[in-house]
């Protein structure tokens, strides 16, 4: 039993994927992942399971809906909002992402909800807010991404904006959106009365990028992700791949001699005199143009002939920093990730095999995560309705509408 098997959270699939959910269901809670009678629209969505395309196998909707029980409802039925409404007495939470005004089009937005349930918590994850000139407009995790500021910062001096890979612009959203939804949970607990819990994925994304605005204040430096701020202190290619660097930090010496001195213990003398000068070891001298230079014609050389690996043990030993840049199988082999036994596997029927999932997020000593399959395509619709207190005559007349599968 989890840390939240007392909570029901009712969540609506979304395009834009279902991770706030996630975090409530992989730690006990029960939540009812509810699909519209065309499916999850993240059904569709690439890579599939063995690269066969499968309403069953999207990668996508198999990890973000791990642990939750599966429920198809046609919401825009009379039919469907009565069994919506009965749930809704039953819950704690609502989680949806649909376009400003779509539920209450319905009759089922907050202010309706909470005179069925006056306890419940409403989330809303909207890209740019419930109001305001851009309330109505859709988005991607590109466009939203670009509209935060978070697209400029990933590019490099003056090259063109760079998008990070995954959906990064979502699972902001959702993390906050999860964390909003367990403080209105707890209000709710105290009070007796729930809330709106409004999410902008574009206000969450700008949140995250504060960063900027510090290096700025401080320092002068438009700072962008992959931009040279200095020398030592960047992406370098190595013998395999590349490593992430940061042999300098300001005028602190204790991570820049450890590199010279490295060079030095490689055989490399001519090197260590050079980088171990007085004007290598200022901070002053390695942010200029003159000093990166020189490191791209003498260190990089020096730093492309061995392994990552060899030189991320060598530099921890000096106690300097260096790290290697791992690609997916350098994650899924990662000796620390193993050892703490983060990945999972979970057998799933209808695929014939099993699927590796990224474990847990945080560890709670006293309970275990119980991560389970998500659901196939209406596996727990009789369920729930049953639950309910749908007679079995009843389930049949709403499957034969077509207000249900399952």
């Amino acid at each position: 039993m989890g840390s939240l098997s007392d909570i029901r959270v009712l969540e609506f699939a979304s395009p834009y994927g279902a991770y706030a959910g996630k975090m409530f269901a992989d730690l006990g809670a029960d939540v009812i992942h509810i699909e519209p009678p065309e499916g999850d629209p993240t059904r569709s969505v690439w890579p599939f399971y063995k690269d066969k395309p499968d309403r069953e196998g999207s990668l996508k909707y198999l990890y973000h809906n791990t642990s939750k029980r599966g429920l198809v409802l046609d919401i825009t039925r009379p039919e469907g909002q009565e069994v919506f409404l009965r749930l809704v007495k039953t819950a704690d939470i609502v989680i949806e992402a649909f376009n400003p005004g779509f539920m209450e089009s319905l009759g089922l937005g907050y202010e309706s909800l909470k005179k069925v349930n006056p306890r419940i918590v409403y989330v809303s994850i909207t890209p740019f807010g419930r109001e305001g000139p851009y309330a109505d407009f859709p988005a991607s995790n590109l466009t939203v991404s670009a509209l935060s500021g978070w697209l400029y910062l990933a590019g490099t001096g003056n090259n063109k904006p760079a998008l990070a890979y995954g959906e990064q612009a979502f699972m902001m959203a959702f993390l906050y959106a999860a964390s909003g939804a367990m403080a209105a949970f707890y209000d709710a607990e105290a009070t007796g009365e729930g809330q709106l819990v409004e999410i902008s994925m574009q206000e969450a994304v700008v949140t995250a990028c504060e960063n900027a605005c510090q290096y700025w204040d401080l320092e002068k430096i438009e700072r962008r992700a992959t931009e040279e701020i200095e020398a030592g202190r960047n992406v370098y290619e190595c013998k395999d791949g590349f490593v992430s660097a940061m042999f300098s930090m300001g005028d602190n010496r204790y991570l820049w001699d450890p590199f010279w001195q490295w060079m030095n213990d490689e055989g490399r003398p001519d090197l260590a005199e050079i980088f171990g000068s007085d004007d290598f070891r200022g901070r002053a001298y390695r942010a200029t143009d003159e000093a990166k230079k020189v490191f791209r014609e003498k260190a990089e050389p020096f730093i492309k002939q061995f392994d990552k690996i060899y030189i991320y043990i060598e530099t921890q030993k000096r106690r300097t920093v260096c790290y290697p840049v791992n690609d997916p199988k350098d994650v899924y082999e990662n000796e620390q990730l193993n050892y703490r036994n983060y990945f999972k596997k979970l057998y799933h029927e209808r695929l014939g095999g099993e699927v590796v999932y990224p474990g847990e997020v945080h560890y709670l000593e006293k309970i275990e995560w119980g991560l389970k399959p998500a659901p196939t395509f209406g596996q727990h619709t009789v369920e729930i309705l049953k639950e309910l207190g749908y007679a079995d005559e009843q389930v049949n007349t709403l499957k034969e509408g077509g207000v249900v599968i399952g």
